[in-house]
C-alpha cells in the first residue's frame, strides 16, 4: 500500500483589510505555520500568498519571503500563482487577467527564483474559459474542489489523481481536492486523516490525495490558534505524516511530470458546493438547505451529492445589485485604460494596478466572511476605482464635464454617468432619478457607498435561537459553528424594499419617527420604485415621473464645472403633503469623535454617526469624517426637519452573527401645499 500526498496552503488577505488584521493573521497564523514548516525541510507542500498578503508582508517583514525563497531554493516548496489581487476571472476582462496573472509571475521569478507552474483559482470559481486564459502563461495546473468532478460524473474512485482539461486545444491539469481533507485538517487529530488514506487506499489502489484550503485554519479561524499551535497539531501532524512510510509527499508539478492524468474531463462553471448554497437567493437558499438536510439525515448524502447544485458564483451580481455596480465600474475603467494605450502608446501600468486592487473578490460577495457587508472592503474598491479614474483623468483632459448615458451596469436600464475634474456620479432614472454613486476622487471616496438590508437565508437560523445559543468551545470548522457576537440582533432582521440609492424621493401623510423609519413600522410612498423619463443636454439632465400613482415630480441635476458639487432642483406640482428626501451616507466609523453630524442646535455628544434624532428649521446638514478627511453637506432653499438613524444589516462573519453599521440615513422633510420649487446642493469636500 502507498500514496501520494500533495499538501498545500492558501493564504490571502483582502484588499483593503485593517492593518491589525493583516498583523495578527501574520503573527499567530502565516508566520508561524512557516516557521514550524522550515524546521521539517522533508515535508514537501506547496504554497499560494495572494498579492495583497505578499505586498503586506514585504513592506512590513521581508523576513518571510526570504525564509520562503530558501525553502523554495531547499526543494521543500512549491510557489504556486494565481491573479495577483485574487479576482474572480469569470468578470474581468481578458486582459485583466493577463495582467493580474503577469504581476504574480514577475513577483515569484523575482522574489522567489521561480516562475509558478500552477495558479490558485480564487474561490476554486472554475469557468471553462480559464484554460484558454492562462495558456501563455506557463500554467499547467490548478486546484479545484472535488465536487466540480462529482458534477462531471466521476465517481470517488476517480478522484485520487489530476484530470486534464481543455478549452479549443489548450490544456490545463486539474487536481480533485479531497473534501474530507477540508473538513478534517486541521480539526481532526493526526491519525483520523492518515487512517482515512488507508482506508481510501485499500479500496481503491495507490492513490493521489490532494488537500488545498486556507491558511487562516492554522491560527486565525476560530480556537485554531490554541490547538494547531499550543496544543501542537501542526507538529504533530507533520511528524506523524513523516513517520508513515506508505505516505510520500509530493509537489503538484512533480506529480504531474511522473504520473499521467486519469482522463480527460470538461468541467461546469461553478464553485466549492457551500459556496452555490451562498449565491443563491435567499428563498432559493433556505430550500436547498433544507433538501440538503433531509437527504444527509435520510443517510443518502453521498447518493445525491454529485447532483445537489445551487447557483454559480456570478449569480452574486444579481444577488447583490452593489456588487455589480462596482464590477461594472472596473469593467467601464479597463475599457478606458486600453483606448488610452490604444491611442497614445502610453504606458497605464500605475493606473492598471490600481485597477487590480479594485477586482480584489472578497467585497464582492458573501458566504461565511463578512464580505460584501464590511463597509472598510467596499469603501478600499471604491477608493482603487477613484485612484484610477484620477489618473484616466489626467490621460484624458477633459475640458468640460462629461454627461453620458448608457446601460454601463448591464441591467436593462439606463443609468447617467457624470464627471468632472474632481468627482464621479451615477444618476439612476429608472430607480426614481436616484443617485447611486458620488465620489470625490481626490478624497477617494464615494460618500454614498451603502448596501441594502435583505435577508440572507441563514436569518431564519438566528430568528429561531435565543440570544444565548451558542456552540460549545470544541475545536470546530466554521462551517459546523452557530454564534451570535451581541444580544438583540434579531430587531436588526429589518429588511429594505427598495435600493438604497440616495436624493430618494418619499411621500408621507404624516410627519415619520426615525425610529419608524429605521425599523420599517410605517406605510409611505417610495418614488424609486417608479421609473423616470429624462432628457440630457449639455450641462444638465432633466428627469421626470411618469407614473400615475405618483404626483408631477421634475429633477434638475447639474454638476460643477470643475468641483465636487451637483445641484439638485426641484419642482413638484399637484401634491400636498410630506416630501421626504433620503440620503443614505457612509462614513465608516458609527461612534467616534472623528466622525460626527454638523447639525445645528445638536451638541457634540449626540452627533454620533449612529445617533437617532430629529432637527427642525435647518437649512443645511453635513457629515464629517476626520479620518478620511472627508466631509458631506446638503445644503437647501428652504428650511426642513431632519430625521435621522444609522442603518445596520446583520450578517454571518467566521466568528458568528454580527450587526454592521452600513451608514447613517438623513431624510430631509419638506411640507407641500400642492407644490414645491426647491434646490439642493450635494458637496464632498
Amino acid at each position: 500500500m502507498s500514496c501520494n500526498f500533495i499538501f498545500c496552503l492558501h493564504n490571502h488577505q483582502p484588499v483593503g483589510n485593517f492593518d491589525h488584521v493583516f498583523q495578527w493573521a501574520y503573527n499567530d497564523c502565516y508566520r508561524k505555520t512557516l516557521d514550524i514548516l522550515y524546521k521539517y525541510p522533508e515535508f514537501k507542500f506547496a504554497i499560494h500568498n495572494s498579492g495583497p498578503l505578499l505586498e503586506w508582508m514585504e513592506n512590513h517583514d521581508a523576513s518571510y519571503c526570504d525564509t520562503l525563497a530558501l525553502m523554495v531554493e531547499r526543494g521543500q516548496v512549491e510557489v504556486i500563482g494565481g491573479g495577483f489581487y485574487e479576482p474572480i476571472f469569470s468578470i474581468i476582462s481578458e486582459d485583466d487577467i493577463h495582467g493580474q496573472l503577469s504581476l504574480m509571475q514577475s513577483f515569484c521569478k523575482k522574489r522567489f527564483g521561480v516562475e509558478p507552474a500552477g495558479f490558485w483559482t480564487a474561490e476554486r470559481v472554475w469557468d471553462p474559459e480559464i484554460p484558454s486564459l492562462v495558456y501563455d502563461y506557463k500554467l499547467k495546473y490548478t486546484l479545484l474542489d472535488d465536487i466540480h468532478f462529482r458534477y462531471a460524473g466521476i465517481p470517488e474512485s476517480g478522484l485520487y489523481g489530476y484530470y486534464i482539461t481543455e478549452r479549443l486545444l489548450k490544456p490545463l491539469y486539474v487536481f480533485p481536492i479531497d473534501k474530507f481533507l477540508r473538513y478534517s485538517i486541521p480539526f481532526k487529530l493526526p491519525h483520523e486523516t492518515i487512517d482515512y488514506f488507508k482506508r481510501q487506499c485499500d479500496k481503491y489502489g495507490h492513490c493521489a490525495f490532494v488537500y488545498g484550503d486556507d491558511g487562516e485554519k492554522f491560527g486565525v479561524w476560530p480556537q485554531t490558534f490554541q490547538w494547531v499551535f499550543e496544543e501542537k497539531w501542526l507538529q504533530n501532524f507533520i511528524e506523524a505524516i513523516l513517520k508513515e512510510d506508505f505516505i510520500s509527499l509530493i509537489h503538484p508539478k512533480d506529480y504531474i511530470q511522473h504520473n499521467p492524468p486519469i482522463d480527460r474531463v470538461y468541467l461546469t462553471q461553478g464553485s466549492y458546493y457551500e459556496m452555490s448554497e451562498w449565491a443563491l437567493p435567499a428563498e432559493s437558499g433556505e430550500q436547498l438547505v433544507q433538501l440538503h438536510h433531509e437527504i444527509k439525515n435520510a443517510g443518502r448524502e453521498s447518493e445525491f451529492y454529485p447532483f445537489l447544485k445551487g447557483g454559480v458564483w456570478n449569480n452574486f451580481l444579481n444577488k447583490y445589485p452593489e456588487s455589480n455596480a462596482i464590477n461594472k465600474r472596473t469593467l467601464y475603467l479597463s475599457r478606458e485604460i486600453n483606448a488610452i494605450e490604444v491611442k497614445t502608446g502610453k504606458d497605464m501600468s500605475h493606473a492598471k494596478t490600481e485597477l487590480y486592487r479594485a477586482q480584489c473578490n472578497c467585497a464582492y460577495w458573501h458566504g461565511l466572511f463578512g464580505g460584501i457587508y464590511l463597509t472598510h472592503l467596499r469603501s478600499a474598491l471604491y477608493k482603487h476605482i477613484a485612484v484610477c479614474e484620477e489618473m484616466i483623468c489626467a490621460e484624458k483632459k477633459p475640458k468640460k464635464p462629461e454627461i453620458i448615458k448608457g446601460d454601463f451596469r448591464n441591467e436593462g436600464r439606463e443609468q447617467i454617468f457624470l464627471r468632472n475634474q474632481s468627482c464621479s456620479v451615477i444618476i439612476n432614472p429608472a430607480f426614481g432619478a436616484t443617485i447611486s454613486e458620488f465620489t470625490n476622487r481626490k478624497k477617494r471616496t464615494n460618500v454614498f457607498d451603502t448596501i441594502a438590508r435583505r435577508k440572507e437565508a441563514y436569518h431564519s437560523i438566528l430568528q429561531n435561537i435565543g440570544d444565548d445559543d451558542s456552540n460549545n468551545t470544541n475545536v470546530q470548522s466554521i462551517h459546523e459553528m452557530v454564534t451570535v457576537k451581541e444580544k438583540g440582533l434579531q430587531k436588526y432582521l429589518v429588511y429594505d424594499s427598495s435600493r438604497r440609492y440616495s436624493c430618494k424621493d418619499l411621500l408621507f401623510t404624516s410627519l415619520p419617527q426615525p425610529d419608524d423609519l429605521m425599523f420599517n413600522r410605517i406605510d409611505y410612498v417610495d418614488c424609486s420604485l417608479h421609473p423616470f423619463s429624462f432628457v440630457m443636454n449639455d450641462t444638465t439632465i432633466q428627469c421626470d415621473s411618469s407614473s400615475d400613482s405618483l404626483p408631477a415630480i421634475s429633477k434638475i441635476f447639474s454638476i460643477h464645472a470643475t468641483d465636487p458639487i451637483l445641484t439638485v432642483h426641484y419642482d413638484i406640482e399637484g401634491y400636498s403633503g410630506l416630501l421626504g428626501l433620503e440620503f443614505t451616507i457612509n462614513m465608516l466609523v458609527p461612534h467616534s469623535k472623528e466622525c460626527y453630524y454638523g447639525i445645528e442646535g445638536v451638541a457634540s455628544e449626540e452627533s454620533y454617526l449612529d445617533s437617532m434624532g430629529t432637527s427642525s428649521g435647518i437649512t443645511q446638514v453635513t457629515m464629517v469624517d476626520t479620518i478620511r478627511d472627508v466631509s458631506f453637506s446638503i445644503k437647501t432653499s428652504k428650511p426642513f426637519i431632519l430625521l435621522r438613524y444609522p442603518v445596520y444589516t446583520v450578517s454571518q462573519s467566521d466568528s458568528g452573527f454580527e450587526k454592521n453599521y452600513q451608514g447613517s440615513c438623513m431624510v430631509l422633510c419638506f411640507e407641500l401645499n400642492n407644490s414645491l420649487h426647491l434646490d439642493c446642493e450635494l458637496t464632498i469636500q
